[in-house]
């Protein structure tokens, strides 16, 4: 058992020792709440999330430890860590649910113990687990990653087919013990992987006893764009990977969700591989709060988000483009208008935009564009044109 309870380390820590006990009530000063209120009313249409400032998450920490609704863990377990594994499980439709601390490991981990002796994985050929993790699959548990349609978002059975059939002439058996999809991707601009298209292969998997997993960092997005709930997709799956950042605005942290079998003692495996780490309560306190509201509060921020465009639609300076099979993000075009300027402009209102390239913002939908009105936004927008 951890042995220093709650009220003590909130003390020791600082966030009741300044608060309840001598009667200051955060923020500070006139300053620091007028910056605080300046913060939480700017648009961003640069990250998934909110992507709060220090200041930020101190304030959403320290309401939280005055209502009481923060417990600590220890190395990673109970507290409001469990609260946030039972609460994804629900979500995701599974029996349980372990935290990482990174989504890198949540995705070695899984495709780790699916595959078992069986130790080839088909992936795609730009997902992050292929691309962007330094090869810890390979490199730290010898597991052979088999790359499908590079340059591209998705795959189809067919090309899964195709895969196993070329693996099943090699000389010495080696059998594929794992798929993993991810979905949204982040190489091509959050497009989303085709539902139906998963379906079909993990309807494959399942009859040929190969385990499903899904890099779901983002399916948050995806579910609010497609209509097709989060369960949904994850039933299709036997372990299913959710980022605490992207959508939930903690400062890191995943969680890996599947059987009651599959998670059992997974804490041990967490640790060999580094991941115990001794307090994460502040990641799962903030991913807490924003866990249910997340769904209404993003599908209001699509709703403002097509209005914003239909405003500025008759532009002829302005154009939007949406992604084919895409979720949040969106390329906008500026013609006859310096972008830096433009950007600059916008960020004098408390607008932030992505840096251009060349004439074009990839700009990513969060929900902080619900923080104004649409008609607001459209006409800061066509103000920046004039500087």
């Amino acid at each position: 058992m951890n042995l220093i309870n709650r009220r003590s380390f909130l003390l020791s820590s600082g966030l009741l020792a300044g608060g309840v006990a001598s009667g200051f009530r955060f923020p500070a000063s006139k300053e620091t709440d007028k910056e605080l209120k300046s913060l939480q009313s700017t648009v961003k249409f640069i990250r998934d999330g909110i992507d709060m400032s220090p200041l930020e998450y101190s304030w959403e920490l320290y309401q939280m430890a005055q209502e009481k609704k923060i417990q600590i863990d220890y190395y990673s377990n109970g507290g409001s860590v469990e609260e946030l594994e039972n609460k994804f499980a629900s979500l995701l439709g599974k029996e349980s649910a372990i935290f990482m601390p990174t989504g890198t490991l949540a995705n070695h981990i899984a495709i780790r113990k699916l595959a078992g002796k069986a130790k080839r994985v088909i992936v795609q050929a730009d997902s992050h687990i292929y691309r962007d993790s330094g090869d810890c699959a390979q490199n730290l548990s010898g597991i052979n990653l088999i790359p499908i349609q590079a340059e591209k978002y998705s795959f189809s059975l067919v090309d899964v087919l195709q895969a196993v059939e070329k693996n099943s002439v090699n000389r010495v058996k080696t059998p594929i013990g794992a798929i993993s999809i991810e979905s949204p991707v982040r190489r091509h601009n959050n497009q989303a992987f085709p539902f139906d298209e998963m379906k079909k292969v993990s309807d494959y998997a399942r009859s040929k006893n190969i385990g499903m997993h899904l890099d779901g960092a983002r399916l948050f997005n995806a579910s609010a764009h497609s209509g097709i709930l989060p369960h949904q997709y994850a039933e299709l799956f036997d372990t299913v990977y959710i980022s605490m950042y992207k959508d939930f605005n903690a400062p890191s942290g995943a969680i890996l969700a599947g059987s009651r079998e599959f998670t059992k003692d997974l804490y041990h495996t967490r640790r060999m591989f580094g991941g115990g780490m001794s307090q994460v309560w502040p990641f799962a306190a903030i991913a807490l709060k924003y866990a249910d509201s997340f769904l209404e509060n993003y599908k209001l921020s699509i709703q403002n988000a097509e209005q914003f465009f239909s405003l500025l639609k008759k532009n002829p300076n302005l154009k939007f483009e949406n992604i084919p099979s895409g979720t949040n993000v969106f390329n906008f075009y500026l013609k006859e208008t310096y972008p830096e300027k433009f950007r600059s402009a916008l960020l004098k209102e408390k607008i932030v935009l992505p840096a251009p390239t060349g004439n074009k913002f990839s700009m990513k939908l969060n929900v902080t564009i619900n923080r104004k009105t649409p008609e607001w936004i459209a006409k800061k927008f066509e103000e920046a044109l004039s500087y």
